[in-house]
């Protein structure tokens, strides 16, 4: 056993180091094999292959030549050339390989009266000769190449692809003798390891735990000396669970203690439906603080808020902030909804008043949402959802606002819910299609572009227009996606109308706020043109204000301004809203403006008569062009193109449509677009 003992532990490792190389250097050597082996073999498959696709294309042929003949029709001419032509290209890929095996080389090049080779390249120039000869000749040539197809030429492919079959053999066969080989002699290193490296370490290990035993004494009189510790351990750990259950910035209970209090307070009848309030707090406006004064700003104004919800509540009232600016209260006792409503007010009006920050005034403000315990058989997550239902419905209100859970906020979560993952599924199935508005030239009726716009064709309410989802896609963080997808659909459209002959200039797409946040679309725009090998003149872009407005201006700015650099061209939609405003002309980098319909439907009246001519004037000073949309009569057309509005797009010229009916459209109207104009 002493023997077996490793008297330096610490040099174990020089073993483990060879035994590893070892092992290393086998599997190296094995893989090197393998793979040689494996490429020989996929070689031998490679050849094998070619030949029986000869062999292949020369019963083709026989059945092309064949059939022609009888036939004589072009398309069974046709068919006998290619097949013929791709014999001679299998023959000459064949004769340029350098790595056929000499046995198949010797049988290709010289066996027989006439060498395979030779007999192949014979048998494809005849092939490809016979549909231009006639009379004798051909019947000639046909009974030889039917003799040669049936019985020799078939028989030596046959011949060669069983050569090439027997190398494959032979390859596996070498190929299974190195695996087992490998596996005995990783079977033999194991082994080896096994005596010379982990029976001597085990039998130090063991050596070593009897060591230890001999320290165990020495330890008991060291457990004294942890004894005398152990009131300093018992502080560190009530310091432990304050941090853990109190938020370090306001010192109020943080989310874990939130539960933890919530699960020793039990809901009972006497104590139930109007004993046991929660309300959810969620602060307005905060976000602006931190972007604008720092978060060293931000975090003064939640430890003010925390001393407010302090100086409100009652000594019995559980408060706590649970993350962000969002705090939770829990009032325990019995109260009536009055009183609540009444807690909720103050505590807004206190939030909403000015704070002095860091020599700044600042204003923010609150939203809450509260409910009740309605029966003993509430419980924290129950409360805790209906809580956040009701802030939910008080910031959609116009926050500033205290609300009461009702069961019917469920019930209209849980319909936006069904309605979010129908949309998720819309996505999944393809379900939103690429509709195309026309845009076309006042003055000679020719099509200048179209505007793509998304509808979901809904398996059972058929084509949904965007009015009635995509409020509910922005909820759920799909605009983007949306946005996405129609830039992709549409510029397949574009595509594929113009390979059917429709000349449309190019289309646009409208992009949401969440769009213009992302900082590659630019990128990822040109990505998309550059893969149909389009130009970026093919691609128009159509921002609201409103959208600039709700994605940040410096971002969105900067976004458009970095697209209209790529030569993409940019257009503000629905100008003239009450939005819109001239500096927003002077800082961005826009192709033109798109007039809306809410100015064009009073048309022909004077006094809108008047703005539009403003605007039109406006535009051809900023170099910009103008486009009109909500032409629907032909007076609103003729007042339009009096008033220098040279493109317009609306239900008289067309109503959006899918790709089919706009290639009928455009067929349509092809010869005489100014007929559009008068339809």
């Amino acid at each position: 056993m002493q023997k077996f003992c490793i008297s330096k532990p610490d040099q174990l490792w020089k073993r483990y180091v060879l035994a590893i190389t070892f092992l290393v250097g086998m599997l190296g050597t094995v893989h090197a094999v393998s793979l040689a082996s494996t490429r020989m073999l996929d070689r031998h498959a490679e050849l094998a292959g070619l030949a029986a696709d000869q062999r292949m294309l020369s019963q083709r042929v026989l059945f092309y030549m064949n059939r022609f003949a009888e036939t004589g029709s072009q398309s069974t001419k046709e068919g006998l050339i290619t097949a013929a032509e791709a014999f001679e290209q299998t023959h000459r890929l064949l004769n340029a390989r350098q790595d056929l095996p000499p046995e198949v080389r010797s049988y290709y090049t010289g066996s027989g009266d006439i060498p395979l080779d030779q007999l192949s390249a014979r048998f494809g120039a005849m092939a490809i000769y016979f549909p231009d000869s006639t009379g004798e000749e051909r019947e000639n040539i046909r009974e030889q190449l039917n003799l040669w197809a049936k019985t020799e030429l078939l028989d030596r492919l046959d011949a060669m692809v069983a050569l090439y079959d027997a190398g494959v053999s032979q390859q596996l066969s070498r190929l299974k003798q190195v695996q087992h080989a490998a596996f005995f002699c990783a079977l033999l290193l194991l082994t080896i390891e096994a005596l010379l490296i982990f029976l001597p370490a085990q039998i130090s290990v063991t050596r070593a735990f009897q060591r230890l035993e001999r320290r165990k004494a020495q330890l008991l009189t060291s457990h004294r000396k942890a004894q005398d510790r152990n009131a300093e351990l018992i502080q560190v750990h009530r310091s432990l669970n304050y941090a853990a259950t109190h938020d370090p910035l306001t010192g109020l209970a943080n989310r874990r203690a939130v539960q933890s209090y919530m699960n020793t307070f039990e809901v009972t009848e006497e104590n139930g439906d109007v004993g046991i309030c929660l309300l959810k707090i969620d602060l307005d406006h905060f976000k602006a603080v931190n972007d604008t004064l720092g978060h060293g700003a931000g975090d003064e104004v939640l430890v003010r808020v925390a001393r407010l919800l302090n100086k409100h509540a009652r000594r019995e009232d559980f408060v706590a902030r649970i993350g962000g600016d969002e705090f939770i209260m829990v009032l325990t006792s019995r109260l009536a909804p009055d009183y609540v409503e009444d807690l909720g007010a103050r505590i807004i009006a206190a939030a909403s008043a000015p704070m002095s920050i860091q020599g700044q005034v600042c204003r923010i403000g609150a939203s809450i949402g509260y409910t009740f315990a309605s029966s003993s058989t509430a419980t924290q997550d129950q409360l805790l959802i209906e809580a956040d239902l009701a802030l939910y419905r008080a910031k959609r209100a116009g926050r500033g606002t205290v609300c009461r859970y009702s069961d019917e906020m469920r019930s209209d979560i849980e319909t936006r819910h069904v309605l979010f993952d129908e949309i998720n599924r819309g996505f999944t199935e393809d379900q939103f299609k690429a509709f195309i508005q026309p845009q076309v030239c006042t003055q000679t009726g020719e099509l200048t572009g179209g505007e793509i716009l998304v509808r979901w064709n809904h398996p059972e309410r058929g084509i949904v227009p965007p009015a009635l989802f995509m409020a509910a896609a922005g909820e759920a963080g799909l605009l983007n996606q949306i946005d996405m997808l129609m830039l992709e659909k549409g510029l397949d459209l574009l595509e594929s109308v113009r390979a059917q002959g429709v000349n449309l200039p190019k289309i646009s797409f409208n992009a949401s706020p969440a769009t213009l946040r992302d900082p590659f679309l630019p990128e990822r725009m040109m990505q998309e043109v550059r893969a149909r090998h389009l130009q970026p003149s093919d691609l128009s872009l159509e921002v609201l204000e409103t959208t600039l407005i709700e994605s940040g201006e410096d971002v969105a700015v900067e976004t458009v301004n970095r697209i209209a650099e790529a030569g993409f061209s940019v257009f503000l939609d629905d100008f003239g809203t009450g939005y819109a405003s001239i500096s927003t002309l002077a800082h961005l980098r826009l192709s033109g403006l798109k007039l809306d319909r809410s100015l064009i439907s009073p048309v022909p009246e004077a006094r809108a008569e008047s703005i539009i001519s403003a605007l039109v004037d406006l535009s051809k000073r900023l170099d910009m062009s103008i486009i009109t949309e909500g032409v629907e009569t032909h007076e609103q057309l003729d007042a339009v193109h009096r008033l220098g509005c040279n493109i317009i797009q609306g239900f008289l010229i067309a109503e959006p449509m899918p790709q089919e009916e706009f290639t009928t459209w455009y067929q349509s109207g092809a010869d005489a677009p100014m007929d559009r104009l008068r339809a």
